[in-house]
């Protein structure tokens, strides 16, 4: 009896020493999964928009899923392109004539600081610093993470038009590997949580209108060159919350460089005002009627993403922070925990 008791024993330990063994194992799979998982959050994503853009034209014009589709990733197209277009040869001039005044702009600096010969002591430490072997190493290494970028962008991009193209088919595929009792749970959280991001993504994309428009006619009264242009761009830097400003302002602040210091700071100024009204007026009128993310929520989610993932994680985090709020409120909170609360996207009780 005690050898079968041993033995037993033995057995219940060795389960358990697979089964924890295989716990590590999927752990450490799914760690090393995660930039594939999130490039394919970032498919969804695509996705997303290009449903919403189809299902517009099929609004104003009668065709077909498939054709409105088509139509839809043909418009997106044609405006990134024109806007990168534009853009870039307005870029390209203006920094063209500030490369131009730099040395004499220089010159004056030195001048101010007692320094007479400031441009040459700034070239030969340029000189020695290109000199070194870690600047090749380092110019490498930045090409190499232009080509991994470049090359993430294309397969999301075509993820999410395959996703676009049949989301029925996806969805109840990623449906089935789970069980059948908790599937409708699911399904229905999968569901809100695609309603909570398309309202999410009409909510950034009005204040991504407003922004770029106040921007558009303020760098105008400033008499910036490329407003239109340098709009645009502070429009589509409105996509990623906290960062994205930032990154909208920089090529309005190089391109007023040349005009002077009081262009400067007037278009500083701009961006700040225009950043208070969209803080404290646009985004909280928008999100009555769109999904109310708590900005603390979406503030620590944006740094999560950025320390783990770098910059992919901060232009998705708050796309994916909607997702995983409503996955929370849904299967934790009200099917879990039986709490009632209310999930953004679900759809309002139709009344009798």
């Amino acid at each position: 009896m005690d050898g079968g008791w041993v033995d037993a024993r033995s057995r219940t330990l060795v389960r358990a020493t697979f089964i924890v063994g295989g716990i590590v194992v999927l752990a450490l799979v799914a760690w090393q999964l995660v930039g594939v998982m999130l490039l394919f959050f970032g498919a969804v994503v695509v996705a997303t928009v290009l449903r919403s853009v189809a299902e517009l034209i099929e609004r104003l014009a009668p065709v077909s899923s498939r054709w409105s589709l088509a139509l839809a990733g043909i418009a997106i197209i044609a405006v990134v392109s024109g806007f990168l277009t534009l853009l870039g040869a307005q870029l390209s001039g203006q920094l063209t004539a500030l490369l131009e005044q730099l040395p004499k702009q220089i010159a004056q600096l030195g001048m101010r600081l007692g320094i007479g010969d400031l441009e040459q002591t700034l070239a030969e430490q340029a000189k020695s610093f290109a000199g070194r072997g870690d600047v090749v190493q380092s110019i490498a290494g930045y090409t190499s993470g232009a080509l991994g970028a470049l090359t993430n962008l294309v397969i999301v991009l075509v993820g999410g038009a395959y996703l676009a193209a049949r989301p029925h088919y996806y969805v109840d595929g990623c449906l089935s590997v789970f069980p059948v009792a908790i599937r409708d749970n699911v399904a229905n959280a999968a569901a809100n949580s695609g309603r909570a991001l398309k309202l999410w993504l009409i909510g950034q994309l009005i204040a991504m209108v407003l922004v770029g428009v106040f921007i558009g006619i303020g760098l105008q009264l400033v008499g910036v060159p490329s407003a239109l242009a340098l709009a645009l761009w502070a429009g589509l830097a409105e996509f990623v919350p906290i960062v994205g400003p930032i990154a909208g302002a920089v090529p309005a602040l190089l391109i007023a460089l040349p005009l002077g210091g009081t262009a400067v700071l007037w278009v500083l100024a701009l961006f700040l005002v225009v950043q208070q009204v969209e803080s404290n007026v646009i985004t909280p009128l928008v999100q009555r009627r769109t999904v109310d993310l708590p900005p603390v929520l979406t503030l620590f989610a944006l740094l999560a993403l950025g320390v783990l993932f770098g910059p992919v994680g901060v232009v998705l985090g708050t796309p994916l922070t909607v997702v995983l709020y409503v996955a929370v409120k849904q299967l934790y909170l009200r099917d879990t925990l039986q709490e009632p609360t209310e999930v953004p996207g679900e759809p309002e009780p139709r009344r009798g």
